[in-house]
């Protein structure tokens, strides 16, 4: 990817939005919108592998690197959500150990760090045994076998908020292994991107209004939605990084972790003073921003004392 920062700052926001914004209307289309901003997740996934599928990993060195950038942030933003909610010494080891992705998934606080972790961890593995075509199309088969079993036991569904990511990740680490995205000329890049935004607006739409739903393959719209995923990618990877990126961009964890520990109750202090859903929305925005900023400074001083 060119724009890295431009990407992970609107995957950022999505995700923002997708958990604290007050609905406006109560029309289809935003809640549809909503919805979709999921995707600021799968975009980060995305981000993740194809960036190890293109660059040469030494395994020791990138995991050291992940725990210190990013796994040691989200002990310390546990320790303050556990403080803030009553600790619990329990529910905390199982947070940070991961336990509780694969018990409460989404409901797991910060659930997407253990599961970029994993990610991390695995991932590289993989790449090194990746050496012939069987690999992949072992791993397809697989991945869909257990999906399509797990599918019938509703013990474990809470762990297809990871796992449904598995195809885009798939498919993101295989772009970046074989350079797809310079292969195609530019008019192929914008056919690809606009035939790919329009197919995943239009299979979304239906999936999310119609709550389409399958018994043998449970949470299937983490499926639908790679086309726009996709496509969205490639668009916002023509928009240059610029300084409000590269700022926004960076503080992507401090955002995400502050608006699961203070957020509801940010939107909450802020419409009961404006009573305006819109002008909360604006202002919620721009106080986690603020307090992101202010916790990425204080991270970075602590990591300067560290060194």
């Amino acid at each position: 990817m060119n724009n890295k920062k431009t990407i992970m700052t609107v995957s950022a926001l999505f995700i923002l939005i997708f958990h604290l914004w007050i609905n406006i209307t109560k029309s289809i289309n935003e809640l549809y919108i909503r919805q979709l901003l999921v995707v600021g997740v799968d975009m980060f996934f995305f981000l993740s592998c194809y960036s190890i599928g293109k660059r040469e990993i030494k395994y020791k060195e990138f995991i050291k690197n992940r725990i210190l950038d990013i796994y040691i942030k989200f002990i310390i933003l546990s320790v303050i959500y556990y403080l803030y909610k009553g600790f619990d010494l329990l529910e905390f080891i199982k947070t940070i150990l991961g336990i509780n992705l694969f018990i409460k998934g989404g409901g797991s606080f910060l659930w997407f760090i253990p599961g970029i972790m994993i990610v991390y961890l695995l991932l590289p593995l993989y790449k090194k045994i990746d050496n012939k075509i069987y690999v992949p199309i072992i791993t397809i088969f697989i991945y869909l076998s257990v999906c399509i079993l797990i599918s019938y036991n509703t013990y474990y569904d809470e762990i297809f908020i990871l796992f449904n990511r598995i195809p885009i990740m798939l498919i993101a680490y295989y772009m970046g292994k074989y350079n797809v995205i310079n292969y195609l000329d530019d008019k192929k890049y914008w056919l690809i991107t606009i035939l790919l935004l329009t197919i995943g607006f239009a299979i979304s739409y239906i999936s999310i209004v119609n709550r389409i739903k399958l018994e043998w393959f449970y949470d299937i719209y983490y499926l639908v939605y790679i086309p726009f995923i996709l496509g969205l990618i490639m668009l916002l990877d023509k928009i240059k990084d610029n300084k409000l990126t590269n700022l926004l961009g960076s503080i992507t964890l401090e955002l995400y972790g502050l608006q699961m520990i203070f957020g509801y109750k940010i939107v909450n202090m802020i419409y009961l003073h404006v009573n305006n859903a819109l002008l909360t929305n604006v202002l919620v925005i721009i106080v986690m921003v603020i307090l992101s900023i202010i916790l990425k400074y204080i991270f970075d001083i602590k990591k300067m004392i560290i060194k």
